[in-house]
């Protein structure tokens, strides 16, 4: 099971942030050529992400990139430059299925010309569009998981950020979308980055809503993250009960798993697998 619980986000257009990749432990790591790079400095951060796709040691870190959005004139350039070197893209204020299909047809082209497998898409969900069609968004076959921001929508909504209390529903509604589809969740990240016992305690928050990961905006934050992602003992205990006692009934033939007296279904199992995959992980 591939663990994502840090999505660590680089801006594109720092060299010295982007060399050192390899050591900050994240999960993911964003190159990001959108929010954090000035627009005289597009096309100069797009050369530098690329040359460091195919240089820059990440480690055991999943090479994710924010590629520019729908609604502007780079996002085709990013994708034909760093495609062919990235393991996910991650694509800003996507408000459709449409949008994904866009984008697609784009990336199949480039996959066939590099001869590279298909990559996926992590889609975010910035505005009430995108909210709206979430459950449609997740759906489509490329896409990895969901991911969220709440400047664009509570700009919307004409609502100060952090008093914003529809986020919670904003939340509820991407682990629903992207569970329902089979997908991944991912929380938007923590913006206190010295404030690490609310990132810890936001973080926990994020795994028992159901979310797989947080976006984390310094090195300093990843570590906090990742423990707060891990199950606490008695979980850990009663997931390695159920998981001995499905691969027993298993061996033995046997249709029924009882653990302390209890069924237990294949969702259970499944469940105790993934916990039990947060606390092997280093």
């Amino acid at each position: 099971m591939k663990l994502r619980r840090t999505r660590l986000y680089v801006p594109g257009n720092n060299p010295h942030l982007v060399e050192n990749v390899g050591i900050y432990g994240a999960d993911c790591l964003i190159l990001d050529l959108e929010d954090s790079v000035p627009l005289p400095q597009k096309f100069d951060a797009r050369i530098l992400v690329k040359y460091s796709l195919q240089n820059v040691d990440f480690g055991r870190s999943e090479k994710w990139v924010r590629i520019n959005s729908l609604d502007t004139p780079f996002w085709e350039k990013d994708l034909r430059e760093v495609l062919p070197y990235a393991d996910v893209i991650n694509l800003p204020k996507v408000e459709s299925y449409e949008d994904l299909e866009r984008v697609s047809g784009v990336m199949e082209e480039i996959e066939k010309e590099n001869g590279i497998d298909e990559r996926k898409i992590v889609p975010i969900i910035e505005t009430l569009r995108g909210l709206v069609n979430a459950r449609k968004i997740a759906e489509h076959p490329r896409v990895l998981g969901m991911a969220w921001g709440g400047e664009d929508l509570t700009a919307e909504l004409g609502i100060p950020k952090k008093k914003a209390l529809i986020l919670e529903h904003v939340r509820a509604e991407i682990v629903i979308a992207a569970k329902a589809a089979g997908k991944m969740a991912f929380d938007t990240v923590y913006g206190a980055i010295h404030d690490l016992e609310g990132l810890y305690k936001y973080a926990q928050h994020a795994r028992y809503m159901g979310f797989d990961g947080v976006g984390v905006l310094h090195p300093n934050q990843v570590e906090v993250v990742h423990r707060a992602f891990m199950p606490e003992e008695k979980e850990i205990e009663d997931a390695r009960k159920i998981v001995e006692a499905a691969e027993q009934a298993m061996r033995e033939g046997k249709g029924v798993i009882t653990v302390n007296g209890r069924m237990v279904d294949k969702p259970v199992v499944e469940r105790a697998k993934k916990i039990l995959a947060f606390a092997e992980v280093e």
